[in-house]
């Protein structure tokens, strides 16, 4: 009887452990740089060059994950466009707020792009995490770049903005 009650006693303490290790949440840590092409009209200086080559902070900007599941989540990057999250043990994929959404980037009207190319541009993550019991992994996909008004990719050519001369 008393070997019965220990018996059922160890398998419950063997399940918690089990199911409470499959749910643990590991703390994930990542910074988010875009970079940022020369806009202006005049030829660049070599340090102007120099400064649209330099990743710049992704901050205070929304960060979509996508779980294999498909579950999704969201975090903030602070002004040095650092994040942290919480995330149970997977594979995620990292999207820029306006592609997991579905919209167009920068605010405009989706009606001014090709939707057909936009689906294209909604696909792109910027990383994928790998957390495992004993590592977190990231893979850069592809990076963050804010084009010229002029250069939008997917616009409509009858809604793209003039380029300066």
């Amino acid at each position: 009887m008393i070997m019965k009650i220990f018996r059922k006693i160890l398998l419950f303490f063997a399940a918690f452990f089990v199911l409470s290790s499959c749910s643990q949440k590991k703390l994930v840590s990542a910074q988010i740089n875009f970079m940022q092409p020369y806009c202006g009209g005049a030829r660049p200086t070599p340090e102007i060059i120099k400064d649209s080559e330099t990743p710049r902070p992704y901050a205070n900007k929304t960060i979509v994950f996508v779980s294999s599941t498909g579950k999704t989540d969201s975090v903030k990057t602070n002004a040095a466009g650092l994040f942290s999250a919480k995330l149970k043990i997977g594979d995620y994929k990292l999207y820029e707020a306006w592609r997991y959404y579905k919209k167009a980037d920068g605010g405009m009207v989706v009606s001014d792009f090709d939707v057909e190319c936009l689906k294209e541009e909604w696909q792109k993550e910027i990383k994928i995490v790998t957390v495992t019991k004993t590592e977190i992994k990231f893979s850069e996909k592809n990076e963050i770049i804010e084009v010229c008004p002029w250069n939008l990719p997917c616009i409509l050519e009858s809604h793209r903005p003039p380029a300066r001369e």
